[in-house]
């Protein structure tokens, strides 16, 4: 997970989020999830009680070591398997929760029967977000003066996602990420309150305020199932925060272990990750 983090998410409104209740949320910065092995007993009795699971996983970071560039990501063949056997239970709900573009998300994947959630909830089984006037021409301007701006920094690049885009810093000095920060929030100052910035790994999501985040999009879904469906939710980002508040009362795992989390697990890295999801399936077989 990246360490740089910009102020402009501090000036910036951030997303509604449905949560837990406040009882049940942790907010401590210096709270260490606990670490998932050591604690699988405790886990697979909850798991084994439950009539039935919904299985939450992020893409880039957790099931796949992050890249540079987002378009030299694919998945492995020992992830496909597993996936692939997870998706054969039928008590056992699977779904992709991402930044990405839906059509993006479901090429890399490449499954079908199982849901996607693209664009931090923008995109969701085939509908995309209602956007307002105000939303859409606050977008194309900050687009296209970001392309025109930040083109000049080296190591920044900017995706466009359509109902959003995205300001890539993974191989920028510091020096130019701090530059590039100040002219990013010059860009949105004026349109507080329509627009805001999600801060991922080396990379700032610029959205709309319809955009609900991950774990509005998360607990939706999740409400959508059958009662007493068991949530747990598996992600490395910031971006993922949201969703583990928002699903405070199943299970949360963080991938890498850092402080401040609302997750209450975490496994050390995608290798790891693999390893979870090769116990669920032993337990569901």
């Amino acid at each position: 997970m990246s360490g740089d983090k910009i102020s402009a998410s501090r000036n910036l409104v951030q997303p509604s989020e449905r949560t837990a209740p406040a009882g049940q949320r942790r907010t401590n910065a210096n709270h260490f999830p606990v670490y998932l092995f050591r604690n699988w007993r405790q886990l697979k009795s909850r798991l084994i009680a439950a009539e039935a699971c919904a299985l939450f996983l992020d893409l880039d970071g957790t099931l796949v070591p992050l890249r540079p560039r987002p378009a030299d990501v694919q998945l492995s063949r020992q992830t496909k398997r597993i996936l692939k056997l997870l998706q054969g239970h039928t008590n056992l709900h699977l779904a992709f929760v991402s930044g990405r573009q839906l059509k993006v998300l479901r090429s890399i994947i490449g499954m079908d029967k199982v849901h996607y959630v693209g664009l931090h909830g923008a995109e969701c089984e085939d509908k995309s977000v209602d956007m307002s006037r105000e939303s859409v021409r606050a977008l194309s301007a900050a687009k296209r003066a970001a392309k025109k701006r930040l083109q000049k920094y080296p190591g920044i690049w900017i995706e466009d996602k359509g109902l959003s885009f995205a300001v890539h810093y993974w191989r920028a000095k510091p020096a130019t990420v701090r530059a590039a920060e100040l002219a990013l929030n010059q860009i949105l100052a004026p349109k507080l309150g329509t627009l805001h910035i999600l801060n991922g790994n080396k990379v700032w999501e610029v959205m709309p305020k319809e955009i609900p985040g991950k774990g509005a999009a998360s607990r939706a879904l999740l409400n959508g199932l059958p009662e007493k469906t068991l949530g747990i939710y598996v992600g490395d980002d910031v971006t993922d925060e949201t969703a583990f508040a928002a699903l405070n009362d199943q299970i949360t795992v963080k991938v890498g272990r850092m402080p401040g989390t609302q997750a209450h697990f975490y496994v050390r890295d995608p290798a790891e990750v693999h390893r979870f999801l090769t116990h669920l399936e032993t337990l569901f077989s």
